[in-house]
């Protein structure tokens, strides 16, 4: 067994040797794979370009061309005070992070020069007690994004000292954790009360690193009190939601800067070792992949996760960026070459699609389709004077790039893994066969064909692991030009030797074009991929618009003609050339020329990433529960998986339960399942393992699960609780979704009561004692689970009696709110006046309706088409305008209350009586009818 990696690399005229400080702790926790010290990198090809003029454009540039980065600093306790964005202290950190990454990937020798200057110039303005934002003496670490803008300079400067031993850059960072913990650790302070909870309590991760680098256990002290503040009410309760298996989205704070906290989770268990912390980091991981993650590798809708790859909305740089670093905590935590894929994809793609070929300047927002606008555009209102190039993502975006450095080629217990393929040198310290240098010659990601050389300095046994991506079905891997066995799509391929200098290994990965088919709102589209690589449409190598687009015949794709001539109109058009051109054919007999995602647009054209297509597969899709190496009840077992929408309601799934990996001895097989889940009453062997997959088919074909699931168990020990009924009923008649006549309780008419609290019963508007169910207005609720939100129409209907008008706050008479912007309906109460509302992708409400205290009224809201109506007593009293499609991760409803908000300022008070929902839209003459009855 070879031991781990060490770096032996000469700073400032002495020797340092990588291997951690003396007084660094042990871990408890180990990761699968480690960055190794001192790996350096000559990267060749469109990826080296990028790297490049990422030195040269902006981050050798950026500080002269920004000056205040760092003067704000020197200036926090002089007149008059600046005004700031709240993460202003930010900027600097996060390009450090950038910087020390890029060191990494160019060993230019200029750009190192000008970190070493940058960084000892930023510790020249640290306080005394160890300060290092642009904040006044008086609110230091007290508000604003203070600590999150602590968590990146720390992070810059031990990044900085792993790289090239600067004791000045640790003790800087272990002065800013002392000021953390010396500001909130037994003083009756808290970061929760510091308030902007997820940027703040990023912190945690910082002092991690800290506490594994240094004696101290103040940071451990610290980190558990920043646990338990993640457990306070508004904060993102990271730890417990993460393993009790909580989809992210649904977690209170699925914003993009809590993604920073999740990684203190690693940290705590790289600390204590205790399994609990790395199960909900994995969990919240594989929730953010599988519902999250669009196309183009990119995270985030609206800054935030919704639980919808096909959402519409900004995906902000900044959200990719952190995706990736969570990824990376991933592929070292676990070692699963899916992680691995997924920075793949990332990086070729959304990263690579988000900064401009020239390297001059970054995207805030990288939509799939669209326009490239760059960052200092969209979000031009944080620029300030003397940071006018200055925002969030403009000193972020380099990181997403820089981080190429951090797992392009890892180490782990046996050796070598290598991740990244393209035309390079990268060179890899070993502790006794000198620097081993790994040469790729290759046209990688345009052609799948990888020359590896494997040069140590002194032949030696190691064990060098290639990452076979899921996307090659038929990977060819070949020793000294002896084919191998056993290669397998989305693992590593290990080859233990005894390595000598000129040794080769040839790769051949299968780049047959692939697709993506849409669901919900990207239904009849597709995304469609060679190897790596999106493709996009751009009109600049097409004789027609995008507006005017063809659909694209997906079941010839096999007769796409890859890398046809590309002949540019002037000397110009070849300036930022495409990386890959394929032609592709449409189902009216013509063709589309395409080109890899991050080339399109960046000549100012719109572009488009999913496109019109027709003769689809069912869209690919990842099993959810039960988990990997999980342990579930005997008896009915829930299997889910992801799948979206009614749109997709043409595919049948196939489940197949065995004991065996490659399911010889199948337990369960059943087909002709319509939704993406089962509860399965059929008896399987208990405390065995098991393994499942699903397939789905519909009239073009079938698509397998992104890979099987196992083993997992069933233990006859354990409480069952799975209902008899799946956990959302299909529709009822007339479409319905949910009803309760609310006879002195919400028992359902029909579908599933989740809970009640707060009501009582009370008599119905015709004077039947129990005949309605009073809301006292303080946390009173009731809510239901609901099938899939539907897209285009729906229909609430019920019978309210107000009390308490003019109302102080929002009370919701019915809302399906599910997070921000993501609210399909809600019919609330504000003032004396009743109104209709919907958050996604934007606002849109109807003027309000008049009400009296004490009176009961027959209240009925209808979305159809592109249309919202408020009845009141069988007539239409408002309309507003709305999106003609709505997308929605809604799985609950409540009566009187906000489902997933128990604030009493939204609940209602009065009596409901008779509420339904449905998945239609009912007409004028059903509304009116339905008052007239009674109903």
């Amino acid at each position: 067994m070879v031991v781990p990696l060490l770096l032996t690399l000469t700073v400032a005229g002495n020797v340092y040797t990588g291997v951690p400080s003396p007084s660094a702790r042990p871990e408890e926790g180990a990761l699968m794979m480690h960055t190794p010290l001192g790996v350096t990198y000559r990267l060749g090809g469109p990826m080296g370009r990028r790297v490049t003029a990422n030195v040269e454009n902006w981050l050798l540039p950026a500080i002269d061309a920004n000056p205040r980065i760092l003067e704000m600093f020197r200036m926090r306790d002089r007149e008059p005070v600046p005004e700031m964005m709240p993460w202003a202290g930010e900027f600097i950190g996060k390009y450090l992070i950038s910087a020390v990454q890029a060191c990494r990937m160019t060993n230019d020798p200029r750009l190192r020069e000008h970190v070493r200057a940058t960084i000892h110039e930023f510790i020249g303005t640290q306080a005394d007690d160890g300060y290092l934002g642009p904040w006044p003496r008086f609110e230091r670490l007290l508000g604003h994004w203070d600590l999150w803008g602590h968590y990146h300079a720390v992070e810059a400067l031990l990044m900085w000292y792993e790289d090239t031993g600067d004791e000045a850059a640790l003790k800087a960072a272990t002065r800013a954790g002392d000021l953390v913990c010396n500001t909130f650790l037994q003083t009756g302070r808290r970061v929760y009360d510091a308030g902007s909870y997820e940027m703040n309590m990023s912190i945690i991760t910082a002092l991690g690193w800290l506490y594994r680098e240094t004696p101290n256990p103040r940071y451990l002290a610290m980190m558990r009190e920043l646990e338990a503040d993640w457990q306070r009410p508004g904060a993102g309760d990271y730890f417990r939601a993460g393993e009790a298996g909580i989809d992210f989205h649904r977690t209170p704070k699925p914003r993009w800067e809590s993604l920073h906290d999740l990684q203190g989770l690693v940290e705590l268990y790289r600390i204590t070792g205790e399994e609990a912390y790395r199960k909900a980091f994995v969990n919240h991981w594989t929730s953010i992949a599988t519902h999250d993650r669009h196309p183009t590798g990119a995270y985030s809708t609206g800054e935030q996760s919704v639980g919808n790859p096909y959402s519409l909305g900004a995906i902000e740089t900044c959200c990719t960026t952190a995706w990736m670093a969570l990824t990376l905590d991933m592929l070292r935590l676990t070692g699963d070459s899916w992680a691995a894929d997924e920075l793949e994809l990332t990086t070729w793609n959304s990263m690579l699609g988000s900064q401009h070929p020239s390297g001059r300047w970054w995207t805030y927002n990288t939509p799939v389709d669209g326009v490239r606008e760059a960052s200092a555009h969209t979000i031009v209102f944080q620029s300030r004077y003397g940071t006018p190039e200055l925002n969030c993502c403009s000193v972020n975006a380099p990181r997403g790039l820089g981080i190429l450095s951090e797992w392009g080629v890892l180490s782990d217990d046996e050796g070598i893994v290598l991740n990244y393929y393209g035309p390079c040198t990268v060179e890899v310290p070993h502790p006794t066969l000198g620097r081993i240098r790994l040469t790729q010659t290759t046209d990688y990601p345009v052609g799948g064909a990888v020359r590896l050389a494997v040069d140590p300095e002194r032949a030696g046994e190691f064990t060098l692991k290639l990452r076979v991506p899921a996307w090659s079905t038929h990977t060819q891997i070949a020793v000294d030009r002896r084919p191998c066995d056993g290669v397998v799509p989305g693992t590593y391929f290990e080859v233990r030797r005894r390595w000598q200098p000129g040794d080769t290994v040839e790769i051949g990965l299968d780049m047959a074009l692939r697709y993506w088919a849409g669901e919900m709102g990207r239904m009849g589209h597709a995304a469609i991929y060679r190897g790596p690589l999106m493709l996009a449409f751009d009109p600049k190598l097409n004789s027609i618009d995008s507006s005017h687009l063809p659909a694209i015949d997906l079941a010839r794709l096999g007769s796409a003609e890859v890398r046809p001539d590309y002949a540019p109109v002037a000397a110009a058009d070849a300036r930022f050339a495409p990386t890959l051109l394929v032609r592709v054919p449409a189902v009216d007999g013509t063709s589309l020329l395409l080109c890899d995602f991050a080339s399109a647009g960046v000549y100012g054209t719109d572009y488009v990433g999913w496109l019109p297509a027709m003769n689809a597969k069912p869209a690919p899709f990842y099993l959810r529960r039960p988990r990997a190496d999980g342990t579930v009840p005997a008896g009915r077992v829930l299997f889910e998986w992801t799948g979206y929408g009614r749109s997709s309601s043409m595919r049948e799934f196939r489940l197949t339960v065995a004991r065996d990996a490659a399911f010889r001895d199948v337990v369960l097989d059943e087909g002709g399942i319509r939704e993406p889940k089962l509860i399965s009453t059929a008896p399987l062997p208990e405390r065995t393992s098991l393994y499942w997959r699903v397939v789905a088919s519909n009239a073009y074909g079938e698509t397998e699960c992104f890979r099987p699931i196992g083993p997992f168990t069933l233990d006859p020990s354990l409480e069952n609780t799975i209902p008899e009924q799946p956990a959302a009923s299909p529709l009822g008649p007339g479409e319905l979704m949910v009803s309760s006549s609310l006879d002195g309780d919400g028992t359902p008419g029909f579908g599933l009561l989740v809970d009640q609290r707060g009501v009582s019963p009370a008599p119905d508007r015709h004077g039947r004692p129990n005949g309605a169910v009073r809301f006292a207005g303080t946390e009173s609720m009731i809510r239901y689970r609901v099938p899939p939100w539907p897209e285009e129409e729906c229909t609430f209907v019920t019978w309210v009696q107000p009390e308490g008008l003019p109302t102080t706050w929002l009370h919701q008479v019915f809302s399906a709110w599910c997070r921000g912007m993501d609210d399909p309906l809600r019919v609330c109460i504000q003032g004396d006046a009743l109104y209709a509302r919907i958050e996604a992708g934007g606002g849109y409400g109807t003027d309000g309706v008049p009400l009296r205290n004490g009176e009961w009224v027959h209240v009925a809201v209808v979305r159809a088409g592109q249309e919202l109506t408020l009845y009141v007593n069988g007539q239409p009293r408002a309309r507003c305008p709305v999106l003609p499609l709505l997308f929605s991760a809604a799985e609950q409803v409540a009566l009187g209350g906000n489902p997933l908000y128990t604030g009493a300022n939204e609940c209602f008070i009065g009596c409901i009586d008779d509420f339904a929902l449905y998945a239609r839209a009912w007409t004028p003459d059903e509304v009116r009818g339905a008052y007239e009855k009674g109903q």
